[in-house]
């Protein structure tokens, strides 16, 4: 008797992590989500300054970059180094700068940033 109990138990649990959802039906929030949302992303000779979210304790340090080549144009995607984990201040934006030459860019070199963009800090 104890023996069925076990099996019935054993069946119904994996019946019921048959029947979970699939990943793809949360989709992300974009093609690569591991990207840091901007609100403003300006470019000029000198570099690129974007604006990301944050609640006073990130700089540019906690900002990393990967940069692509192709077709004549540079790629550029931006992320954290870690998560923020500062708690205290209410969210807001700040303005984080790279020169051309930190990104490896040549001077009137066009740029794409493939980052998404956000109309609000939701962090």
């Amino acid at each position: 008797m104890l023996y069925r109990r076990f099996l019935l138990a054993g069946t119904l649990a994996l019946a019921g992590c048959a029947s979970l959802p699939r990943r793809e039906h949360f989709p992300a929030t974009g093609p690569y989500p591991e990207l840091e949302p901007v609100r403003l992303v300006r470019s000029g000779p000198e570099g690129l300054v974007i604006e990301i979210a944050s609640r006073g304790c990130e700089g540019r340090p906690d900002i990393v970059f990967h940069v692509e080549r192709g077709s004549g144009a540079a790629a550029v995607a931006f992320a954290r180094r870690r998560l923020q984990t500062c708690r205290g201040n209410p969210p807001g934006w700040v303005e984080v700068a790279f020169s051309r030459a930190e990104l490896g860019l040549a001077p009137g070199e066009p740029v794409f940033v493939l980052n998404p963009l956000s109309a609000g800090p939701d962090r």
